[in-house]
């Protein structure tokens, strides 16, 4: 049954509160824009949203409450059938039973998938249908609370489990939920404007005030201490461990694609001339040089990247010929789009689930950018892994270890630092050996060793293989990159053949991170003394000779240690800046307006619903008093009788307002002072009373005056 207040509610005001109470539940879906895209949350909530809210006005005063929720039920079926899994609904409007299966199985399951994936979620993702299901529930249970019960911010409360559990499962994701966040408490205060029974010019004039907090919390939360990144609970959650994907290794198809230099492979669009990388290889077993790579799914974002400096690229590719799982792309990807995509947090390393011919995916890239004089005095990461040179695979310990030891320490001698070392290793194989693309295939210990001591030809599969078993001869963590240069651009897009993969080695510096050496002699200028590396951009270039350079500092001249001036106030005051001032005096004006805002409607809501008739009696005469002054009334308690407060009031406001004043203080005396107990119908009548000095007030006096009212620390006070 509806209350009885809310019957007599205009129709207006009604449609009204199931508005804001939608509103107020889209905000909290929206919320999910760090779980999944904008663009797929807009018509997952908006539908979410509208369909219980038309319900909702459609059978109030219609059904019980018990009636409505299978109808909502069938809604939201109807809904998610239509839209999250496009399957046509029985006769028109019922859903299927493979849309409610995959629905309900959804529901269940998509919390725990999203807990143990790279966010966003991927485009098309049927986990959004757990936001279809929250919101159209909160929606229901909002507009149902907003239509049946009289308590103005009640309906919000159904708000609050979308918007935690979109603060919950977006910690990982893209974003902040701090603009929404503002929206969210704007719009809460809005839903208590337009349920307290304020006529339409107040509402009209606050929705503007609520329009600048808002903005201005907007603005000013992403800059407070409190704006950091909230607990992750996907540290309580046990992840599933990352996937390998097994394929040829890409090592072992180098010497394949350069026998086949026209076959077409994939093409790019991009404006970089950036190296593209395909596969890390850092495991060897003495034959073979094979990944550690472990793959997750992503929708987006490509987690793992450092802070370092980079350059951003984007890049669309298409394949064609590329066989094998990995996918190629510039340096380290911060984001890749694109059907079936995973990714190894560790390398960056990209592959596909899916078919890969005629495959489109977009990436994003940071091109690292490497600071050459800390490079000069950068020490090796202490990575053993990455050093260790194990047994054949017979568990003996291979001759030809030990000479690539003894070529590594001949190739390297005279360096000054472990920088030094790599550089002069990648000069040494470029002067030894001529890169032919006809030279035989393979990588492991007998096949590096024949290279280096007595063919001295091979491919960019040799030159990269021996750069990375001569660098852990003498303690160098390295590994091998296989890719591609990025080929011949025509019409703006640049057409990847067989004939551009390139191998190269990095080596990993502590603080540094992996940096990149080219081995590789150019094919015309290779052998004889050449020294020009295959495929290195210039950076790589300018790296190496930065880093050969005589990086011995002068000793510095002693000069008399001076004792630094402390900071004066004022220089410590300058040094805060205007803005924070600004921002901390912003931040305690809008608290204020809040709490302006909030405290009188929570204690007028607590005087009209006390327990007893006669608490309500006296929190009648008290919320009348308040009214009176912040209509400027000097009706301060304690200052005036009763019938004083009766006879300013007749004078300063309307005649009218001293029958209902007169009887609501005789009211009041006998709450207080009298014999008989007050009962349930006194309790109303002087709330009603309350109500027509209300009106009164509302009347006589002008909005900018009360407004100043509600605005004194008095309206405060209470």
């Amino acid at each position: 049954m509806l209350a009885r207040d809310q019957q007599q509610e205009p129709l207006g005001r009604r449609v009204a509160a199931v508005v804001v109470a939608g509103l107020l539940v889209a905000c909290a879906g929206l919320a999910f824009d760090g779980v999944f895209a904008l663009e797929a949350l807009l018509p997952v909530v908006g539908l979410a949203v509208a369909g219980p809210c038309v319900l909702a006005l459609a059978l109030s005063g219609r059904l019980p409450l018990w009636g409505t929720v299978p109808v909502g039920v069938l809604g939201w079926l109807t809904v998610v059938s239509a839209t999250v899994f496009r399957e046509q609904a029985w006769l028109g409007f019922l859903p299927g039973p493979g849309a409610v299966r995959a629905a309900l199985l959804g529901v269940r399951d998509a919390g725990g998938w999203l807990l143990t994936t790279i966010l966003p979620a991927a485009p098309g993702s049927p986990a959004i249908v757990l936001v279809s299901f929250l919101v159209w529930t909160a929606t229901t249970v909002a507009a149902e609370l907003a239509l049946r019960r009289r308590t103005p911010m009640l309906p919000a409360v159904a708000a609050l489990p979308v918007f935690g559990a979109a603060v919950v499962l977006g910690v990982a994701g893209g974003g902040t939920v701090l603009p929404y966040a503002a929206a969210f408490a704007g719009l809460v205060l809005l839903l208590g404007l337009v349920r307290t029974g304020r006529s339409p010019l107040a509402v009209a004039a606050g929705v503007p005030l609520l329009a600048g907090l808002v903005a201005a919390a907007a603005v000013v939360a992403p800059v407070l201490p409190l704006a950091g990144r909230p607990f992750d609970v996907r540290t309580l959650v046990e992840q599933p461990p990352p996937q390998p994907i097994k394929g040829v290794s890409a090592l072992d198809q180098v010497s394949a694609w350069l026998q086949n230099p026209r076959r077409e492979l994939f093409t790019v669009r991009t404006t970089s001339e950036a190296n593209l990388r395909l596969a890390v290889l850092d495991r060897f077993d003495g034959v073979n040089w094979t990944s550690s790579a472990g793959f997750l799914p992503t929708g987006g974002r490509v987690p793992g990247a450092d802070d370092a400096a980079r350059d951003t690229v984007e890049q669309r590719f298409t394949v064609q010929k590329l066989p094998g799982p990995w996918l190629p792309a510039a340096d380290r990807p911060l984001a890749a789009t694109g059907t079936g995509l995973v990714v190894d947090p560790g390398t960056g390393m990209l592959a596909s689930t899916r078919a890969r011919e005629g495959l489109t995916y977009q990436v994003t890239s940071g091109v690292r950018t490497y600071p050459a004089a800390e490079l000069r005095q950068a020490s090796p990461a202490d990575d053993p892994e990455q050093r260790r040179l194990p047994d054949g695979p017979d568990g003996r310990t291979p001759p030809q270890r030990a000479r690539l030891g003894e070529i590594a320490r001949r190739a390297t001698a005279g360096a000054r630092s472990p920088s030094q070392q790599a550089a002069k290793l990648a000069a040494y194989l470029r002067k030894l050996a001529v890169n032919d693309v006809n030279a035989p295939p393979g990588h492991g210990y007998r096949s590096i060793e024949f290279f280096l001591t007595e063919s001295k030809r091979g491919t960019t599969e040799q030159f990269a293989a021996s750069f990375a078993l001569l660098g852990r001869a003498i303690g160098l963590p390295t590994r091998i990159v296989v890719g591609f240069r990025p080929g011949k651009e025509r019409g703006g897009v640049r057409q990847v053949r067989g004939g551009d993969v390139l191998a190269w080695a990095e080596v990993e510096f502590d603080g540094i991170g992996w940096v990149p050496f080219y081995p590789t002699p150019s094919r015309t200028r290779s052998g004889e003394g050449g020294d020009v590396a295959e495929g290195a951009p210039k950076q790589a270039k300018e790296i190496e000779q930065a880093i050969n350079e005589d990086a011995t500092p002068p000793k510095p001249t002693k000069t008399p240690t001076k004792r630094p001036t402390p900071p004066s106030t004022s220089d410590k005051d300058a040094s805060i800046g205007p803005w924070v001032w600004a921002t901390v005096a912003g931040g305690l004006a809008a608290a204020y307006v809040l709490a302006a805002a909030l405290v009188p409607l929570v204690r007028r809501t607590r005087r009209r619903r006390a327990v007893a008739p006669a608490a309500r009696v006296i929190g009648a005469w008290q919320q009348t008093l308040t009214r009176l002054r912040t209509a400027g009334l000097p009706v301060t308690s304690g200052t005036l009788t009763a019938g004083e407060v009766a006879s300013l009031a007749e004078r300063s406001l309307d005649p009218a307002a001293r029958a209902p004043l007169t009887s609501l203080v005789a009211l009041a005396n006998a709450a207080t002072f009298g014999d008989t107990p007050v009962n349930a119908d006194d309790a109303d009548l002087a709330w009603q009373h309350h109500t027509t000095v209300d009106t009164l007030v509302r009347q006589r006096v002008s909005l900018l005056r009360r407004a100043a009212g509600r605005l004194s620390p008095l309206s405060l006070i209470g």
